[in-house]
């Protein structure tokens, strides 16, 4: 039948192969992968462009800021234009001087680089022979074809540099839409980025927003089928690696893949970029090493910087105008500190939102605390009770709660080891957690819901293959009891050895299409056909142990076979890309998979039942059939289908709910929140309306964040410790769990007053009779299949009477062992019980009742094969006044 078997899923693996393709075209990837990508871009650039009205950016093509010597002023150029060029020359004859050897002192160096950065300030309007004034209506696709597609764009927070980069996304996708040689531009958050190779990085980015494959996303990273467009250098500023460490990567990147990465553009503030450049080449200064070409923190290939300028009085005036707000334009010329605010498009489109009614009357005149006030003014309009809070969903989450909640969002994006710009309701990770007590209650709560259900399932499983025996009652009674002992077992492991920084990892969208279905068939029988049965020995391994051999490589077949299929299955039906498209869509996907995983292993389950008892003849029970089906599904459903990673994020959600961090419908509280302005919406995705105002919320609420402390040796090796002592006890209660019996009615009648129905008892299935013989008076259970006797139950209890190999008779109520009375007071025999003379073979033994009352003759004794042995009953447990040793 196993040969049959291969032959026919061999046969069947080549049809398959032949009906098309396992894998999606390249086409028709690339098609996907710009149609989902570009959707993510116009989504962030409709949510960037305030009421509609975008704001023309006057931009400076600036090479200086890159740290390059500029060419000598033209003529008629302004006296300002000679002074800037006078510095840039003063600059070109210090790294000349370096170069020559000539090593200046710190303290040098850090003047010169004030002075000049200082005048660069000063003169960033100013037109020079390489830095010039650029049209404000200008496409910054243009100025990117100019600088032959390696462009930085600097600025300061707020005046468009993320809009700039999202433009240019959108003008070269559209060049990419129907041209496959065109790269396709992708946006990568570098706040994310922790100090990895940056194509590795980048390759991950894309394979956890869009699902891309990671040999995919390296591929085409490598064959300059991406342009990476990095946004947040200076996110980068306040972390340990830094943006040197940054650029650094970047241009590790350039250099061993620069005739493939054709083209580049990366955002910065101008502050950060400025200081980092000056660190940089002020501590190369200080050191006496070869020269500072070497060192100097910049980027090599890139050799055009634009700048974008503060806004004009004329841009500010028309803006306002256009958004019905004139009124703030009158107030602003008096008012030095908010018209400062309204240099930067990003302040400004907040300005008629909130202050409708006009600027306060008695305006602080410092910027910062000008920006402070208007973000609090801002918040306070959008917070309002009279329009906050239109969602049923969010009844107990007023307006003072919300604030509450968003601070906290923004504090936790702040924090080192979370460091994000953009939130998705599925990233929530352990990390989130703020201090150890939180780490307990989630670890807690984690191995309660694990042990409860995995408990259950045990449960259930025992009650399910007792009930036929022993009676329903008998079995739910057993069944919850070793529910409890498992539930136990769970919580300890989980708690002892479980580590709240392990990722939830949630499972991955399907594609049910007529292409995905094939694929899944092809993988379900690759996987069946190869993986399953290796799974299923060393599963058969572990269950033989305790169970015994045969009945252990049955078990391992069967479920390394279903694991197999359903594990291709699943694989097959995984979609070549996934973007999450709406709040809680991982969540709901894992979910549904979860499901269809219980359903498939339902339906499966029984095949692994019905086929070998079908070709054998045997008799098909449809209640053990069900209860296999049910509790597989149950079963693999959680472990395959991702149960597991939703017990662990509603875990997760719970106590930073109760903690009162987020709302219970956090997916309905951001989708207000988004509503009302302060946070935008990109597919799944939110962030805030800006980084600044991030910031502000993260400074307004004081959290005791406490970093998960780094393990010493010591604490590592007591984890280890615990981690195999929980192992080892588990396997251990699992064995003593799996060794608890009842008694059906035979064995009752049969072995009274040894054994009652009352009776739950202990017994040795590891190590009897594998590794320790059965000896005489042993009382055991041996399965009643293809006896000679037909037992009415398959499994039963009695003694050992005879070792293989001897010869055993009962004549005249008396016991011969080899033709000699065997002599034991406390073995009485029913008055009409005969025993033919048997020799026995040598691998069996003859097992006989202890109840004299017995009333079938027929079945009081046996002979039993040593594979027919399950175990030893040891020890009553239960009830308490007939526990002790069973002889």
């Amino acid at each position: 039948m196993l040969v049959v078997a291969v032959a026919i899923a061999a046969i069947a693996q080549v049809f398959l192969e032949r009906l098309g393709p396992e894998e999606a075209s390249y086409e028709e990837l690339r098609r996907k992968f710009w149609a989902e990508n570009q959707k993510i871009v116009e989504q962030r650039l409709k949510g960037s462009l305030d009421q509609d009205n975008d704001i023309n950016i006057d931009a400076v093509d600036s090479p200086h800021y890159l740290g390059r010597s500029q060419a000598a002023p033209a003529s008629g150029q302004s006296k300002d234009s000679e002074n800037k060029s006078f510095l840039e020359v003063r600059l070109e004859e210090f790294w000349d001087s370096f170069r020559d050897g000539k090593i200046p002192s710190a303290t040098e160096v850090a003047a010169l680089m004030t002075e000049i950065f200082t005048d660069r300030q000063d003169l960033n309007n100013l037109q020079t022979g390489e830095t010039r004034l650029l049209e404000a209506s200008k496409p910054i696709l243009e100025i990117f074809e100019e600088a032959s597609r390696h462009l930085l764009i600097l600025g300061e927070p707020g005046s468009g540099k993320t809009t700039e980069l999202l433009k240019l996304a959108k003008a070269l996708g559209k060049a990419a839409k129907n041209n496959s040689e065109e790269p396709i531009p992708v946006i990568f958050e570098l706040s994310a980025w922790r100090g990895e190779p940056m194509l590795e990085w980048m390759a991950e980015q894309m394979a956890a927003r869009y699902g891309l494959d990671l040999q995919t996303g390296r591929e085409w990273l490598e064959g300059n089928k991406i342009v990476p467009l990095l946004d947040g250098l200076d996110e980068l500023g306040r972390g340990k690696n830094g943006i040197k460490e940054a650029i650094r990567a970047i241009e590790v990147l350039q250099e061993n893949y620069g005739e493939q990465l054709k083209a580049i553009a990366i955002c910065c503030r101008i502050e950060d970029y400025k200081n980092a450049v000056a660190e940089g080449a002020t501590k190369r200064a200080g050191k006496n090493s070869a020269g500072p070409a070497q060192g100097r923190i910049r980027f090599q290939k890139i050799d055009r910087a634009v700048r974008l300028r503060e806004l004009t009085d004329s841009q500010i005036e028309d803006y306002l105008r256009k958004r019905k707000a004139a009124y703030l334009w009158r107030q602003l010329k008096s008012q030095p500190g908010f018209m400062e605010l309204a240099r930067s498009p990003m302040l400004l489109n907040l300005m008629p939102t909130a202050y409708p009614e006009g600027l306060p009357q008695y305006p602080p005149q410092d910027r910062e605390a000008c920006q402070e006030q208007l973000f609090e003014e801002f918040l306070h309009r959008k917070l309002d009770p009279a329009t906050w809070n239109l969602d049923r969903r969010l009844k107990d989450c007023d307006h003072k709660k919300a604030r509450h909640y968003l601070a906290w969002l923004a504090a936790s994006m702040e924090r080192e080891e979370i460091k994000q710009r953009e939130f998705l309701i599925e990233g929530l990770q352990p990390t989130w957690l703020e201090n150890d007590k939180q780490r307990k209650q989630y670890n807690l709560i984690f191995g309660l819901i694990f042990g409860l259900i995995f408990g259950l399932f045990v449960g259930l499983f025992v009650c399910f293959f007792v009930e036929p025996t022993v009676g329903l009652t008998v079995g739910l009674t057993v069944g919850l009891f070793v529910a409890l002992i498992v539930w136990l077992i769970g919580l300890l492991i989980v708690g002892l050895i479980y580590d709240e920084n392990d990722s939830i990892e949630l499972t991955e969208a399907l594609e049910l299409s007529w292409h995905g279905i094939k694929r899944a068939l092809s993988s379900g029988l690759n996987y069946a056909l190869i993986v399953g049965p290796i799974f299923g020995l060393v599963v058969g391994l572990v269950v033989g142990v305790i169970f015994g051999e045969k009945f252990g490589r049955v078990v391992g077949l069967k479920f390394g076979l279903i694991v197999g299929l359903i594990v291709g299955l699943i694989e097959g039906l995984k979609a070549d890309l996934k973007v999450r498209e709406r709040p809680n869509q991982g969540i709901r996907e894992t979910g549904i998979i979860t499901m269809m995983t219980m359903g498939l292993a339902i339906l499966l389950s029984p095949l692994a039942y019905v086929v070998p008892r079908w070709a054998t003849g045997q008799e098909i029970n449809f209640l053990e059939l069900s209860a296999q089906a049910s509790l597989q599904g149950i079963f693999l459903g959680l472990w395959l289908g991702g149960g597991l990673a939703l017990i662990q994020h509603f875990s997760l959600r719970w106590i930073l709910s109760r903690r009162g961090r987020m709302p219970w419908n956090y997916a309905a509280f951001l989708e207000e929140a988004r509503r009302s302005g302060i946070l935008k919406q990109s597919g799944g995705s939110f962030r805030f309306y800006h980084d600044k105002l991030r910031e502000h919320l993260a400074a307004s609420i004081a959290f005791d964040f406490q970093p998960k402390r780094k393990k010493t040796k010591v604490e590592i090796y007591r984890r280890y410790a615990a981690q195999s002592f929980s192992l080892v006890a588990l396997l251990l209660l699992l064995a003593i769990g799996s060794s608890t019996n009842v008694f059906n009615s035979d064995s009752v009648a049969a072995m009274s007053p040894v054994l009652l129905e009352s009776d739950l008892v202990l017994a040795d299935r590891i190590a009897y009779p594998q590794w320790r013989s059965p000896q005489r008076n042993d009382v055991v259970i041996f399965s009643t299949s293809d006896l000679k006797a037909e037992f009415p139950y398959p499994f039963v209890s009695r003694r050992i009477l005879a070792l293989p190999g001897e010869t055993v008779a009962v004549k005249e109520g008396r016991i011969l062992i080899n033709d000699r009375p065997f002599e034991n007071s406390e073995l009485k025999l029913p008055a009409d019980f005969v025993q033919q003379c048997t020799t026995l073979g040598a691998d069996e033994y003859c097992v006989i009742g202890d109840n004299p009352d017995y009333p079938d003759p027929k079945t009081f004794a046996a002979v039993v094969p040593r594979q027919k042995i399950y175990g030893q009953i040891i020890l009553r447990l239960y009830p308490l006044s007939r526990f002790g040793l069973v002889d």
